[in-house]
């Protein structure tokens, strides 16, 4: 039981330094408000996860090591307890708890990233080519900028993006801040999002478009 009680101690330590390097990543900020809602999802899913997974390694490690075969332990116990109401209940009724917990969040997520802005700061129409984005951004003082494969927008600032495209299926991707949206032929998709940081982000297309997919990136600056 010492190799048991060692392992223990050595999951247990791993998985503080786990949930103290996930705890510091997730008070890291964001570049977009959508962002750190998706963050801190993401974070509380990882650290279920991870505790889970520790807590079950230690019970097969503990399991293995108290029943395997060595001198004087070479044979089953007589009438062992093969079923505990106790443990049944508990193994449906915690899972069941955690899923209904992060259906919950998740849905909270969603509800916050998926609800567009009544009243943004600033519009924005991207439009799909082969193979390039253009862009039209309009804000409520009425100044309009137009621009190709590039844009440009304000931080702290509410925008409302409407995607779509004229050719084929395409989509906008911004990684870092979360945005992610399909610009489909004839059809009308938005999205929103809320810089919160100044800098050079990437912007790509996800949906297999043609020759020339690769190409088709461009570079959102967010300014201060």
């Amino acid at each position: 039981m010492r190799s048991a009680r060692r392992f223990g101690l050595l999951a247990a330590g791993t998985l503080g330094s786990l949930l103290l390097a996930a705890a510091s990543a997730a008070a890291a900020p964001n570049d977009s408000t959508g962002m750190q809602e998706i963050s801190n999802l993401f974070w509380i899913v990882a650290i279920l996860g991870v505790a889970i997974g520790v807590f079950v390694g230690i019970v097969m490690v503990i399991t293995i090591l108290k029943f395997r075969i060595r001198k004087g332990h070479d044979k089953p116990t007589f009438n062992p307890n093969r079923s505990s109401h106790k443990l049944e209940a508990a193994w449906t009724i915690i899972p069941a708890i955690i899923l209904l917990v992060i259906g919950m969040l998740a849905f909270q997520t969603l509800a916050f990233t998926d609800t567009l802005p009544q009243h943004p700061d600033v519009y924005v129409a991207a439009i799909g080519h082969q193979w390039y984005w253009e862009f039209w951004v309009n804000y409520t003082n009425g100044t309009h900028v137009h621009s190709v494969g590039d844009l440009s927008v304000p931080s702290n600032v509410t925008i409302l993006m409407n995607v779509t495209s004229v050719d084929v299926d395409h989509s906008i991707f911004i990684p870092a801040l979360g945005v992610h949206m399909d610009a489909i032929p004839g059809h009308l998709n938005q999205v929103w999002f809320k810089p919160t940081m100044p800098g050079e982000f990437h912007i790509e297309c996800t949906q297999f478009c043609g020759l020339n997919h690769y190409a088709m990136v461009g570079t959102l600056t967010v300014t201060s």
